[in-house]
């Protein structure tokens, strides 16, 4: 969007034992209704638990090896509550001070190759004033170099900005406007812009958007350039992100920030509204993958399931992920999670998406939608924000839509069940650009980065740390019989059980 881009281990234990459970199961009226708390599960069979006062529990039929899978439908935003032996612990989380957001005349242009035009931007320590050059104009897009500021690359290589420009316009642009609508034009151009500035790397980003640009005037004190820009610092030239490709992956990830902003903020007349940033970057990650570049999003999402032993911090992990991070609280931005929160709302949204339908390509490329791109483009365009807009446009309670993808996340991927509810699509390859659509929890991301689905703590070395709205998964050998995990009664919790041996 406008931004850019542990406790100390304690033993805890599920008491286990065979019991009388008259008083903890409901039986129902009939002997064909399945009581609640009662799983006689196979291999890949999941089953809810109850919760009760300060336990969530289940009656196994069956002796295995089990996952809990153990959420939180607490609404409060940083807090972390015990389970097992600290059940009775809370701690709250202050969650920092959101990063400054860029803004930038007013003035409608025809632009022509060789046209100057003096932008204002921000460096990262001040706004100041560039001349940058138009070096390529098409129909659809301008793209802009900056000729004030020194940069240690050189020049844009313009072929390799023409190869951006082709696939921008070819596939980026029209799959964009299937998928999310059609972006602002407010200068009557009809054209992106997209400038390329050493200012943005001494911002201490890769690229940015502002919706002051395009007329959002919450916050913006009279700037904004009143054109559709993405800005663009220079990669070098050995970094895979200053390939084609990966140019292009970026501008498709900034142009889902101005459609989201023109859509959910100015057609709607809600210029006050002040979106959680990591539902804006979930956009934009689908942005990447939906156009057929889900290229350097893999990493993203790849934190989110875990990622502790590259990054070295249990911040890079879905157990330190919570959806109320996400999608609950305007002002929100972790940068010590930031990748892993990322990750974690494109996760969110891409199920969503396929819970919805999803789409299917066909070999030329061409998008039929089966449910999901009606569905994202509803979130685009819906007033609501937050958890608001994920109810509207689903019709589903956010807890349960939360307990579900939860369970998908350790569920997908290992053979066991083939619920669509708790699975992810498979991945299909892009005819157009070889990469593939969508979630692989056991990928292998470029024949290197081996995924292994989210981490899974033994239950006798889980941290005992479940974040409000977040979740843990911890694996459990059992004997037939009541299984019970002491939860604080703040948490809300709601358990499942997944058969996995």
């Amino acid at each position: 969007m406008r931004l850019l881009l542990a406790l100390a281990l304690i033993a805890v234990g599920l008491t286990g034992c065979t019991t009388d459970n008259d008083s903890k199961i409901d039986t129902g009226d009939s002997g064909d209704t399945t009581p609640a708390g009662y799983a006689d599960l196979e291999l890949g069979g999941v089953a809810d638990m109850v919760t009760e006062g300060g336990e969530v529990w289940v009656e196994l039929v069956q002796p295995g090896e089990y996952i809990v899978v153990l959420t939180s439908a607490d609404e409060a935003q940083g807090t972390e509550h015990g389970y097992g032996a600290a059940a009775a612990e809370a701690k709250v989380v202050t969650p920092p001070d959101p990063r400054p957001i860029p803004a930038g005349s007013h003035p409608i242009m025809r632009t022509e190759v060789g046209d100057s035009f003096t932008f204002e931007v921000y460096n990262g320590t001040r706004y100041v004033d560039i001349e940058a050059e138009a070096i390529q104009v098409t129909d659809e897009l301008v793209v802009w170099e900056d000729r004030t500021t020194e940069n240690e690359f050189g020049s844009v290589d313009e072929d390799m900005m023409a190869a951006v420009v082709e696939q921008l316009e070819q596939i980026v642009l029209p799959r964009e406007r299937q998928l999310f609508g059609d972006e602002s034009d407010v200068d009557g151009d009809g054209k992106l812009w997209v400038l390329m500035t050493y200012t943005v790397n001494q911002y201490g980003a890769q690229a940015y958007v502002t919706w002051c640009d395009i007329g959002v005037t919450e916050g913006c004190y009279g700037y904004g350039h009143g054109h559709e820009i993405v800005y663009m610092g220079y990669n070098d030239p050995a970094d895979s992100r200053a390939s084609a490709n990966g140019i292009t992956e970026t501008v498709a990830h900034e142009l889902a920030h101005l459609i989201y902003a023109y859509h959910k903020v100015l057609l709607n007349g809600a210029a006050g509204v002040d979106e959680n940033i990591y539902v804006t970057e979930g956009t934009s990650a689908m942005a990447q993958d939906l156009t057929g570049y889900n290229n350097g999003n893999q990493y993203v999402w790849a934190t989110a399931l875990d990622m502790t032993e590259t990054y070295g911090s249990d911040d890079y992990s879905v157990q330190a992920v919570s959806l109320n991070d996400l999608f609950r609280g305007s002002g929100y931005y972790d940068q010590a999670r930031d990748g892993a929160l990322r990750g974690g709302a494109y996760l969110f949204l891409r199920y969503l998406f396929e819970q919805a339908g999803g789409m299917s390509v066909d070999a030329e490329g061409v998008f039929t939608d089966d449910g999901g791109i009606a569905w994202i483009k509803s979130f685009f365009d819906v007033s609501e924000t937050g958890v608001d807009s994920v109810e509207v446009t689903t019709g589903a309670d956010f807890s349960d839509l939360a307990l579900d993808f939860y369970t998908a996340l350790v569920v997908s991927g290992r053979d066991l069940n083939t619920d669509p509810a708790f699975n992810f699509h498979p991945r299909v390859e892009d005819p157009l650009t070889g990469y593939e659509f969508g979630v692989d929890p056991y990928a292998t991301i470029h024949g290197w980065v081996q995924l292994t689905g989210p981490v899974v703590q033994p239950i006798d070395e889980a941290d005992g740390s479940l974040r409000a709205g977040g979740v843990e998964y911890l694996q459990i050998s059992a004997e037939a019989g009541v299984y019970s995990l002491p939860v604080a009664e703040a948490a809300l919790a709601r358990a499942r059980v997944f058969r996995i041996e």
